[in-house]
């Protein structure tokens, strides 16, 4: 199960300095001490909306600050990159910012980019605690701030769900993952058709064996934008890259299945 804000604000009502949770949801960590300072009641959903926004913001430290912007290359000193800092009103609204003379950047941008991030329905991001409605946050640069600065409003709560969230793990066959660079003219071609070789051998070996098939597999080249699905935009040059990378992996019931798999997976680097 997956623990609530409120188990950490109460630590802290009782005098805690550290408070050592189980697994609890990212953000309460920040709503926590928020409940404890400003007392806010089970009931008040949008400034408990507001707390696990500060604290969905700032969850990935400095991902905020620029840490892996889309806009990469606008954000200085990567080297000495700043965490974020949450100054919070009563009222929920608040400002982030960073440590001067630290590297980073703070701006609608790198915010609005955390905001979205595993988020799912803006309009119902189920937390312990609160149901968030995100859609209508603002997001505003403030002036005079060394490596920028935003303060952020809007968020709106209503009533938790009366579903936990768990995480549960079983045994389900076994998985390898195997990593392999490709190198040359048409890499992307290559890399696919040696995860095919591969899979095509081992499935050979497999029914002599007696064998099942792979429960599952999974073939990207990395390099071919297959992270990106149907999205992917291919060369508008007619030619691929020269290099690339496998990412291939299988799932088998037996673990002897997998072993073969590893075994050939071996000489794809050298010699097929």
């Amino acid at each position: 199960v997956i623990f609530s804000a409120r188990p950490i604000s109460r630590a802290l009502d009782l005098g805690a300095d550290i408070v050592v949770t189980g697994r609890c949801v990212d953000s309460g960590i920040v709503l926590g001490p928020l409940i404890h300072s400003f007392g806010w009641n089970r009931d008040e959903f949008d400034l408990l909306a507001a707390g696990s926004l500060a604290g969905h913001l700032i969850e990935c430290g400095a991902q905020c600050t620029g840490g892996i912007f889309t806009d990469w290359h606008a954000v200085p000193d990567w080297h000495n990159v700043g965490f974020p800092i949450v100054e919070c009103s009563s009222e929920g609204d608040f400002i982030i910012s960073k440590p001067p003379d630290t590297g980073g950047l703070i701006s609608f941008g790198t915010v609005a980019e955390q905001l979205v991030y595993e988020l799912g329905n803006p309009q119902r991001y189920l937390l312990p605690d609160v149901t968030c409605d995100f859609s209508k946050v603002s997001i505003t640069e403030i002036p005079g701030f060394d490596g920028g600065a935003v303060k952020v409003h809007g968020a709106k709560g209503s009533p938790p769900s009366t579903f936990y969230k768990v995480n549960a793990t079983y045994l389900d066959g076994f998985r390898a993952t195997a990593v392999c660079p490709v190198g040359g003219p048409m890499a992307v071609e290559k890399g696919k058709r040696t995860a095919e070789s591969i899979l095509q051998r081992t499935r050979l070996i497999f029914s002599q064996l007696g064998y099942e098939d792979y429960s599952a597999v999974n073939i990207q080249v990395l390099g071919s934008e297959d992270t990106y699905g149907p999205h992917a935009r291919r060369s508008i040059y007619g030619q691929g890259p020269r290099e690339a990378v496998i990412w291939l992996a299988v799932h088998h019931k037996q673990k002897e299945a997998v072993e073969i798999f590893s075994r050939e997976i071996a000489p794809a680097g050298t010699g097929m």
